[in-house]
């Protein structure tokens, strides 16, 4: 519940009426689709709030619905009947969509609603001009000729049950592994426009495969299921919530495979902002009022900036809690441990392999570790957090105090100093160069790694980041890379300023010689 108390103060909301938590996942599609219910539910229904779009992946997405950090979010039949519910074999999409429905049902008590209309699966697509493929319409025909052919999917697809191994295999796919290519789903349509890959595996919904002169090929064996996408809920959360109900009402066959790809489009090739598009299309649908809104094209960065000073100043102050929150926990254990182990060497044998370990986990791996125990948000990211900045600090204190001199320790016992007297007035201001020097690298490391906390719905500079990499905005990654980076600058040279404060001048002239 951390999190959402912050989310709550920054957002203005009062604590009368809960938010209606909306997430969605990573990929502009499912960005818009939650931006849609979340402006049903706020303009329509007059209900507060809180979005938690572009979480990282299908996992993340449903550990937290079902660890209620999240209370609703757009899916595919294919995708909960292939990975989550590890089945396979049927194609039809009104017993697939049935059989996610009872066994969700079923096991988590989540809650499908009726398809929203349109069928978004997977397609393999070649470049139109592309004269390699002049005479390739069906997938099976490319069947042991691809060796030489570089081929790149979503990160997400090559994990699948249904993703790369399985259709490489059925359709007898031998490419050189070499060649194949995993990235960021955003980042394959420029890949391909660009000649930097001869085919990619993409959605039959994005509309630069059209916008980018691409092809599909037909997957003529069917052995992608159906992937109608539906919102789904947990049925307390949809007692709970009777406007949310009517959004799963509303939404039912709402938009056709025409309207999504125009929508993708906008977001994608013509950088609308997924919220304007989201807008405009209930307006033309009549469930909002008001006049449709073209979007400001050819803002330069600067400009760009400017008119998202409000979203700045809130991910600026998202990424402060989220790295300065971390920092402040990690010194207040990891000084007095550092000392601690300096009294008791055997401790470190066991101490320094754990975090050394820690440090060794990817940090989207641990954030997603997380998810399940604690939800989403700030919780889990400052947990993480925490455990990345315990090394440097740790190691360092550890190392300037065990470094002191023993003929200083000798001179202070003989001068009358307690053991506490010591490490106050001896060892520490001694270790101090060395402590502050872990201090900083823990601060850039923690103020660096932040940013992945945005997948988690955690916000912070990352936000925009993920936001731009799936869009493939520049305006909204670099919104976010470069305070980034100027934060991590700014706090480096800030604890510059500050070792010079704590360390006295003899110190100082000491470590220069």
């Amino acid at each position: 519940m951390v999190f959402l108390v912050f989310q709550l103060l920054t957002t203005g909301y009062t604590f009368s009426k809960q938010p209606i938590i909306i997430g969605s996942k990573n990929f502009t599609e499912s960005i818009i689709l939650g931006e849609i219910v979340a402006l049903l539910l706020e303009e329509k229904y007059k209900e507060p709030v809180i979005r938690k779009l572009g979480l990282g992946g299908t996992k993340l997405a449903l550990d937290a619905l079902n660890s209620n950090a999240i209370h609703v979010y757009p899916d595919y039949t294919g995708t909960g009947y292939v990975m989550i519910l590890k089945m396979d074999g049927e194609r039809d999409p009104k017993k697939v969509f049935n059989i996610v429905s009872r066994e969700f049902k079923k096991r988590w008590n989540i809650i499908w609603s009726e398809p929203v209309g349109f069928n978004n699966t997977y397609a393999l697509a070649v470049k139109k001009d592309d004269i390699r493929f002049k005479n390739i319409h069906k997938v099976s025909e490319l069947s042991g000729k691809v060796e030489n052919y570089k081929y790149a999917a979503a990160y997400e697809f090559m994990e699948r049950k249904d993703g790369h191994k399985r259709f490489s295999l059925a359709y007898d796919l031998n490419f050189n592994a070499d060649n194949i290519i995993s990235m960021e789903a955003g980042l394959m349509y420029s890949a391909i426009r660009d000649s930097q890959v001869d085919m990619i595996v993409s959605y039959s919904t994005d509309g630069r495969i059209n916008a980018y002169n691409l092809r599909i090929l037909e997957d003529d064996q069917n052995f992608f299921p159906p992937y109608f996408v539906s919102l789904i809920a947990k049925d307390e959360i949809l007692k709970k919530y009777p406007n949310l109900k009517e959004v799963f009402r509303l939404i039912a066959g709402l938009i056709s495979e025409e309207e999504m790809v125009t929508m993708n489009d906008e977001v994608d090739r013509q950088k609308a902002a997924p919220k304007l598009v989201a807008r405009n299309f209930l307006i033309k649908k009549e469930l909002l009022e008001g006049l449709t809104q073209k979007r400001t094209s050819s803002d330069g960065f600067f400009s760009f900036a400017l008119k998202k000073k409000t979203y700045l100043y809130k991910i600026f102050k998202e990424h402060l809690l989220l790295s300065f929150g971390a920092l402040f926990f990690g010194i207040l254990f990891s000084i007095p441990t550092g000392i601690l182990l300096t009294r008791y060497h055997g401790l470190s044998k066991i101490v320094f392999p754990i975090i050394n370990t820690i440090q060794t986990i990817p940090s989207l791996a641990l954030l997603g570790f997380l998810i399940p125990f604690m939800g989403i948000g700030l919780a889990p990211s400052l947990l993480a957090l925490f455990l990345y900045s315990l090394l440097p600090l740790i190691r360092n204190t550890y190392t300037g105090i065990s470094g002191v001199e023993p003929n200083y320790i000798e001179a202070s016992r003989g001068i009358g100093l307690t053991n506490m007297q010591i490490l106050l007035k001896v060892e520490i201001p001694l270790a101090m160069p060395i402590i502050m020097a872990g201090l900083r690298t823990a601060a850039v490391i923690v103020i660096g790694t932040a940013t992945l906390a945005a997948l988690i719905g955690a916000g912070g500079f990352g936000d925009p980041i993920f936001r731009g990499v799936s869009t493939v905005n520049s305006n909204l990654i670099l919104l976010g890379a470069i305070p980034a980076a100027v934060l991590a600058i700014t706090v480096d040279k800030c604890l510059g300023i500050s070792e010079k404060l704590l360390i006295s001048k003899g110190i100082r002239l000491q470590n220069k010689r």
